[in-house]
């Protein structure tokens, strides 16, 4: 009986560590994009970011992984100095909708290496 309690009181620990990481997450793949409110789904969590007043600077950066191929990730600076990072595949879909606004509000460099900026 006491290394059962032992074992659940462990396990709840453990559960409660997890949704504490999950929820301090700063990366997300899951945007909704409607007008200039952006928001980004994380596990536990949803940022709402306002494009025209929080974002101060923003990029796109392009990674090749070994097993999993290339992927991209947009980078938002915000005011506060944080940073915030949506993961994707292909730079298509709504993602394509976020650059485009993103660029509207704040232009890219031409010089980037993300072909679709701009």
């Amino acid at each position: 009986m006491n290394s059962l309690v032992i074992s659940i009181v462990a396990i709840l620990v453990l559960a409660i560590f997890v949704a504490i990481f999950l929820m301090n997450s700063r990366t997300g793949h899951n945007i909704k994009l409607q007008g200039k409110m952006l928001t980004i789904g994380h596990p536990l969590k949803e940022d709402v970011i306002d494009l025209e007043k929080d974002l101060s600077n923003w990029n796109v950066t392009r990674m090749n992984l070994m097993w999993r191929g290339r992927l991209y990730v947009l980078n938002l600076e915000l005011n506060s100095r944080s940073w915030k990072k949506i993961y994707f595949r292909s730079p298509t879909g709504n993602i394509q909708e976020l650059i485009a606004k993103l660029d509207e509000l704040i232009p890219l460099e031409k010089d980037s290496s993300f072909p679709y900026a701009g």
